[in-house]
């Protein structure tokens, strides 16, 4: 089930069948139903599977209702449908209360299955078809109006009531009347403006004399104007005239004073008009002397931006060769470690050689100095054997010399080289 929300008033129930046609034979019912609303009603459409209705929803969903209107179709899903009694504010009929499931138009009997059935707002149903073929408004069994009528649009500026409803001859400003909540009254005390027409009797209202300012109101039968309280009576021409005068200098009056209210407003939107082009072009002038000063800076900046890649281009080539001048003196620092690593080892292997040859040398020096002390006496004992007697000759020549074991080798050596 589909509902179709704001239908226009204007627009009838064959108008409503004509849009409703390429679709026609899929629809099971038509129900139409009103609320509160004015000028405008809802269309409930219920069909035969939710594949039809998809369909529908995506076909006449936003379109308008014609050519010519501005109105649009608006289309909801409906997931149920209670029903109320009048009394309670329903207006769907309630059970046991609906049209015999018969057409009053062709009698034959209305099978939703078969042909949609079309239910308008005085709960009498009918055939679409039949319906369709219908040229009046109204509905053929109790010729109620098939669709609301469309009311005066028109309402207070300030409560939106539609009651009791005077509109100002100077600037057109509708309001209500000092019995309900006094807004065209009020207008009257902000604005000065004296004159008021009541919209409905059509009559002037002074504010400032507290009267109506003639007796003369506008016939609704025929339109013509007749005098307040008369009724229908026929007045003379004099009088009719002198009041044709009156009405005809009063609007003539109300339209100078309209005149010059208008005048005021254009002058003072004029005023205001330069007074925001003028301010305008001083904001536009500021704007355009910041632009330039930001251009300015904006010069600077690049210039300040273009010294400062230089420097850092010249700082990151002198950092990069510091880099590489770094790399190699630690590579050369490393190199130097290895070698002084090396030089000390090779330095301890000669001090530990020269300590050996220095201990060498010390004991060679020891052993020549013990020969040579070893010569000396050997030396001093020649002389004093060559300086001695014959029979001490004799006795050394023919004596022994028994050795015994000595405390070292060294003792052996010295003992050996003294007796050689």
């Amino acid at each position: 089930m589909i509902c179709m929300l704001g239908v226009p008033a204007k627009m009838t129930c064959i108008d409503l069948m004509r849009f409703v046609a390429p679709s026609e034979e899929f629809i099971e019912c038509v129900k139409i139903i009103r609320d509160s609303t004015p000028n405008q009603y809802m269309v409930l459409v219920k069909f035969r599977n939710q594949e039809l209705a998809d369909d529908f929803y995506n076909t006449f969903n936003g379109q308008p209702y014609n050519l010519i209107e501005e109105e649009v179709c608006h289309l909801v899903y409906v997931a149920k449908v209670e029903t109320m009694k009048l009394s309670e504010g329903g207006s769907l009929p309630c059970v046991g209360l609906t049209e015999l499931p018969k057409c009053p138009v062709c009698l034959e009997r209305m099978d939703e299955s078969v042909e949609g059935v079309l239910t308008i707002l005085c709960n009498h149903s009918f055939h679409g078809s039949c319906l369709s073929k219908w040229s009046d408004t109204t509905c053929p069994v109790c010729r109620y109006c098939q669709t609301p009528q469309p009311v005066d649009g028109n309402k207070c500026f300030e409560c939106d009531s539609n009651e009791s409803l005077w509109i100002c001859l100077i600037c057109g400003h509708i309001g209500c009347g000092r019995y309900l909540r006094s807004h065209a009254k009020r207008h009257f005390q902000e604005t000065q403006h004296t004159y008021s027409l009541e919209l409905g009797t059509q009559r002037v209202w002074d504010y400032t004399g507290d009267n109506f300012v003639h007796r003369l109101i506008q016939n609704k039968t025929d339109g013509k104007l007749v005098e307040y309280g008369s009724g229908q009576e026929v007045m003379d021409e004099e009088k009719m005239d002198s009041l044709t005068l009156e009405y005809t200098y009063l609007l003539t009056s109300q339209l100078e004073n309209q005149r010059h209210y208008f005048q005021e407003k254009i002058t003072q939107i004029e005023k205001d008009a330069a007074e925001q082009v003028s301010s305008m072009e001083e904001r536009s002038q500021k704007t355009l002397e910041e632009c330039k000063k930001l251009e300015l800076k904006l010069a600077e900046a690049e210039k300040e931006k273009k010294n400062i890649q230089k420097k850092y281009e010249q700082v990151v080539g002198k950092v990069a060769k510091l880099v590489s001048e770094l790399k190699d003196e630690q590579e050369l620092n490393k190199c130097l470690q290895e070698n002084q690593k090396l030089w000390q080892k090779q330095l301890k292997q000669s001090e530990d050689k020269i300590q050996s040859l220095e201990a060498t040398k010390k004991q060679e020096v020891a052993d020549l100095q013990e020969q040579l002390a070893d010569v000396m006496r050997h030396l001093e004992t020649q002389q004093a054997i060559a300086c001695a007697p014959a029979e001490t000759k004799q006795e050394l020549q023919d004596g022994q010399i028994i050795l015994g074991e000595g405390p070292s080798t060294t003792q052996q050596t010295r003992k050996t080289r003294r007796k050689k």
